[in-house]
């Protein structure tokens, strides 16, 4: 049986972000320029300056001043601040944009730019962007308390750091966060620790985040555990699609993949994200999916009808062929391919791999299959969202099944869009062939996308024919 999705992801919150701070820069700007140099309030030397050539700069300032907020992680849903720490990294964004705007009106000899004009309009925003962010928190936080919409997060072991991070969490009501219960081998069952139940010892993990699917994060605290103990709680975390992280003054737990979050006093260790939990990055990989789908499918139309015929007159039965798959988060959809065995290829046999000359194929099939034309349908499904063209391969629920409980680290490749093709694929990885080896391929992938990557791989897709059946 598979978990349905799991994981929280707040990509809706770093657009809302986005446009709440352009809008606001581009109001006080306008507002600025009101109060010094045509409401009378002020007087101006120099007169009322061209004001629609102001307004053609502002679009610039905004653009200047929301690169530099994003450099200062400021759009980014699994980082959020306490208010005085986002209030400083604004001030330092705003503070550097305003030395490169310096800059570039040295450079600009069309018509005069006031400097000083420009100095206090941002300290303007800078306050405006300190106070927008302040009131979004605020209504976010309401709605999150409305709609029950909570982190929750589950602590292995009851110690001082762990109580800290309750109280943080508590403090700190705009992360969203709560901690719903202790696993500690230590304390009684149903005791309460800061207002927090002991839900039972160490071993109950498995079952207790497969019975409570609220739970998105374990946080583990216990000191001194050997790294076997350490490895265990993590692949049941990944199985279950749950968050993982641990304290990090644990004994002897360095990893080259991992990143310190602060919160409060207390450190914890988590594996560095994957380039695509940027929002802009899976705007841009989704970006591209869209346009080359759309485009592929438009112009290879006539073909797909063409072997679409062609599999009609070889054999009977439908033209595509629709399967379950498990997607992104453990969530299930059907995929499409062109049919290239009989109707009743596994009526005995149940779920199986294909084999090399596998008797079931079709003739027709045969050629499809070797040559990668039956997956040309599954563009739709990269159209509908389903999937991505660059990605982890979507396996059938039976396999996924067997698979999370046998091979470590295995349901991390579900924290992205499945593709039609991938890294392990262009490699040889398909068919037959080691799940241990494909899932390595798949996790290096995901930690080190990169456009150009999803480009090679695509490129490579063209004359990858190795273990084709």
């Amino acid at each position: 049986m598979i978990l349905p999705r799991r994981r929280v992801r707040d990509t809706f919150l770093p657009w809302v972000q986005l446009a709440c701070d352009i809008l606001t820069i581009v109001l006080l700007l306008k507002a600025a320029f009101w109060v010094r140099f045509t409401s009378g309030y002020l007087p101006s030397r120099l007169g009322v300056p061209d004001y629609p050539m102001y307004l053609r700069v502002f679009p610039l300032i905004a653009l200047i001043i929301v690169l530099f907020l994003r450099h200062y992680d400021l759009y980014r849903a699994s980082r959020t601040y306490r208010v005085s720490e986002e209030a400083w990294r604004i001030l330092k964004a705003v503070a550097a944009a305003v030395v490169v705007l310096m800059a570039v009106t040295f450079f600009i000899r069309g018509f005069t730019f006031s400097r000083t004009f420009l100095v206090t309009a941002c300290a303007v925003v800078a306050v405006g962007l300190i106070w927008t962010r302040y009131l979004l928190a605020v209504v976010v936080m309401h709605v999150d308390r409305k709609r029950g919409s909570f982190r929750n997060v589950l602590i292995l072991g009851c110690t001082e750091e762990s109580r800290k991070l309750i109280r943080y969490y508590r403090k700190n009501p705009r992360l969203s966060t709560r901690v719903v219960g202790f696993l500690d081998d230590l304390l009684r069952p149903n005791t309460i620790v800061d207002g927090v139940p002991v839900a039972g010892p160490l071993t109950d993990l498995a079952e207790y985040i497969r019975q409570h699917r609220q739970v998105h994060e374990v946080v583990l605290a216990v000191p001194g555990l050997p790294a076997e103990s350490v490895l265990r709680v993590l692949y049941e975390c990944e199985k279950q699609m749950v968050g993982f992280r641990w304290i990090s003054d644990l004994f002897g737990m360095i990893a080259a993949k991992m990143t310190v979050v602060n919160h409060g006093s207390v450190s914890l260790l988590c594996f560095k994200d994957s380039p695509l939990a940027d929002w802009e990055n899976r705007f841009l990989k989704r970006t591209m999916d869209i346009a080359l789908s759309a485009a592929a499918l438009v112009l290879l139309s006539p073909f797909l009808a063409l072997i679409a015929l062609w599999i009609a007159l070889d054999s009977k039965g439908p033209v595509l062929f629709g399967q379950q798959r498990i997607g992104q988060d453990g969530r299930r959809f059907v995929i499409l391919k062109f049919r290239t065995m009989r109707t009743d290829a596994e009526k005995r046999s149940g779920p199986v791999w294909a084999q090399r000359d596998d008797p079931r194929r079709t003739r027709v099939g045969s050629f499809l299959r070797k040559t990668n034309l039956d997956e040309l349908p599954q563009l739709w499904n990269v159209l509908r969202g389903d999937m991505s063209l660059v990605g982890p391969r979507p396996e059938r629920p039976f396999f996924v099944s067997r698979f999370k409980d046998d091979i470590p680290r295995y349901m991390a490749r579900h924290s992205i869009r499945s593709g039609i093709t991938g890294w392990a694929q262009v490699n040889g990885l398909r068919g037959n062939t080691s799940i241990e080896e494909r899932t390595k391929f798949d996790l290096y992938y995901i930690e080190n996308w990169s456009m150009l990557l999803d480009l090679k791989i695509l490129c490579m897709t063209l004359f990858a024919r190795e273990n084709a059946y």
